[in-house]
């Protein structure tokens, strides 16, 4: 499975919406070389509004099915779940830490939850799961 974490300045970016970069990994293969890459810039004439479409395009378009993140709008959020893209939001911490903790199934730990929330929060297109079993998951884990 590929994972995309949102990424700004070595840390997982504090706002989904306006990071500029992702880091996509490879989560059948950990020592994988991971790519960083660039979000694509909204066209000048392009309407806002079709920013988050662009985004959830692009990621999809690069096989990603899990995307990490800090913050993120409603309509980010739903642009990604609208094409099968799973969500683990209000995670916070350095890139490398989290990628480990990701492949580890160690990711629910609290120290990965941004200031002020107190576990990360999953979505996907199937509501009513709010466990973060990607598949990744360590149940002997302890938070």
């Amino acid at each position: 499975m590929k994972a995309a974490l949102s990424i700004w300045n070595g840390r997982i970016a504090p706002v989904f919406d306006v990071s500029a970069r992702c880091l996509i990994v490879d989560t059948a293969n950990a020592t994988a070389e991971n790519a960083s890459i660039p979000f694509p810039e909204t066209p000048v004439d392009e309407p806002l509004d079709q920013a988050p479409d662009a985004r959830a395009e692009f990621l999809a378009s690069n096989g990603v099915e899990l995307l990490v993140c800090g913050a993120i709008s409603a309509e980010y959020e739903n642009a990604l779940i609208h094409r099968g893209i799973e969500l683990v939001s209000f995670i916070a911490g350095p890139v490398q830490q989290v990628r480990a903790a990701l492949l580890e199934g160690t990711l629910e730990r609290k120290e990965f939850s941004m200031p002020g929330c107190s576990c990360p929060r999953r979505r996907c297109r199937n509501r009513g799961r709010h466990s973060l079993s990607f598949g990744l998951s360590n149940p002997d884990t302890k938070n």
